[in-house]
């Protein structure tokens, strides 16, 4: 691929996620085209390019670690100890009650379930290859073009919002704003990492616009560029990400002020009061949540989901039911007594769900990139706070959707687990030009037309 060309695809493939990626299982159509796409662009890139020549990005133990996982779904076992494996013997009871010999079986109680889920992360790992590659488009560019994606999404989200209409999925969240998403809480989690991308991206520049016009760094220009998505949050009705907002903004200010000193006693002694203030404000009803209460529909709440998950990642303890077998072995755990028509497709905390399907292996894996997320965001903070805020507003963003994904799913739209592989790029970027002379030209002809 022609080195001039290859950032124009790479970012008409990010905005083709952005547009068709909204939905899991409601999207099936446009994220079959996007896993082709991404598995042409995996192909092409690793084939014209050694992935050792890209940006480094310290992730190779977690690749590695989460290969293995992925193999180990489809080790086939002999019926001797296959049925010795946790949560497999009334399976095998199933086979001696047909009088029929007991093949050899799969770690993965349904290795085609197992095979699709993996299909669906195709786009994230796509964008995570084609990003960190050598003539990569730059992330400022990157970000651009999600700010763009964002602020269209808010100005639907409202009509979405006022007039009832104008979703994109049969399967939506009515009467919430959702954007191009189809669900509200992805939406919401949408608008958080464009938040923390789009403000670190300005005060990355902000030098730069000093020169220009010191009214064009204004920190109010900042909050401008910021309300629609905290305004976008408000429409998707999202509590969660109503939540994760307060946080998300403390980490832009931080970004902002990098002057500003954190006290760590106050912060050992402020996250657990923090904690205990969230888990009583949800508990005592003021807020309405199906968290702590169940839903008005029968057996559909997430206090429901985890009383149900838990229960079921001790049956499959410590190997777990395999990867995508969730929306199948959940009916063996509802009550009969409340099973209705709506069926549970996940556990809405993407960590309890992570330990039913891959149990420890699973969570071996995700220490492995919480180290490197751990490790990656001290180095920033400390070294390059004020030289490369685009990378820590990428590890806000990461940061904001790990949270939300203990109670929703999130990283299972193509749109956000797409951005969630970019932002890893971006964490591992060094930091780009504070704005280039052709940018500083457009800002000064905007502020001479503004009277600046």
């Amino acid at each position: 691929m022609n080195l001039s060309l290859r950032p124009w695809v790479e970012l008409t493939y990010l905005a083709a996620v952005l547009l068709l990626g909204g939905a899991s299982a409601a999207g099936l159509g446009g994220n079959a085209l996007l896993g082709i796409g991404g598995a042409v662009l995996i192909g092409w890139t690793l084939w014209r390019e050694a992935p050792a020549n890209g940006t480094p990005t310290g992730l190779h133990r977690f690749l590695l670690a989460l290969l293995a996982l992925t193999a180990f779904q489809f080790l086939p076992l002999p019926p001797g100890i296959w049925r010795h494996l946790p949560g497999r013997e009334p399976i095998a009871a199933g086979f001696e009650l047909a009088s029929m010999s007991a093949p050899w079986l799969t770690v993965s109680l349904d290795p085609w379930g197992t095979l699709q889920s993996l299909v669906w992360w195709i786009p994230a790992l796509a964008l995570f290859v084609v990003f960190r590659s050598q003539g990569a488009a730059m992330s400022r560019h990157v970000i651009t073009l999600v700010a763009v994606f964002a602020y269209v999404s808010v100005v639907i989200a409202l009509a979405q919002y006022l007039g009832g209409s104008g979703y994109f999925y049969s399967i939506t969240n009515r009467g919430n704003g959702v954007g191009l998403f189809a669900n509200s809480n992805h939406f919401g989690s949408f608008m958080l990492m464009a938040l923390a991308l789009v403000a670190g991206q300005w005060i990355q520049d902000r030098p730069a616009l000093m020169r220009v016009s010191p009214k064009l760094a204004s920190g109010y220009l900042l909050i401008a560029r910021l309300a629609p998505f905290a305004f976008g949050i408000f429409l998707s009705n999202s509590l969660a990400c109503a939540i994760l907002l307060w946080p998300v903004l403390g980490g832009v200010w931080l970004i902002y002020r990098p002057q500003t000193k954190l006290s760590w006693p106050l912060v050992v002694l402020g996250l657990p009061m923090l904690s205990i203030a969230m888990v009583w404000l949800l508990s005592s009803g003021v807020v309405s949540n199906d968290l702590m209460a169940k839903s008005g529909t029968v057996g559909i709440s997430r206090g429901e989901f985890l009383a149900n998950g838990l229960a079921m990642a001790k049956s499959f303890a410590p190997l777990g039911s395999g990867i995508g077998t969730f929306r199948e072995i959940y009916p063996w755990f509802e009550e009969l007594s409340v099973v209705g028509t709506t069926f549970v497709n996940h556990a809405h905390n993407d960590l309890l769900e992570l330990v039913i399907e891959t149990g420890l292996p699973g969570l071996v894996v995700l220490g492995f990139f919480l180290r490197w997320y751990g490790a990656r965001l001290s180095s920033l903070w400390i070294n390059d706070r004020e030289r490369n805020p685009v990378a820590i507003a990428a590890a806000i963003g990461i940061g904001a959707v790990l949270i939300h994904c203990l109670a929703d799913y999130p990283l299972r739209t193509a749109a956000i687990s797409g951005l969630f592989g970019l932002c890893a790029v971006i964490m591992s970027r060094p930091p780009e030009s504070r704005g280039s002379i052709a940018g500083m030209k457009a800002d000064t002809r905007r502020a001479e037309l503004l009277n600046i």
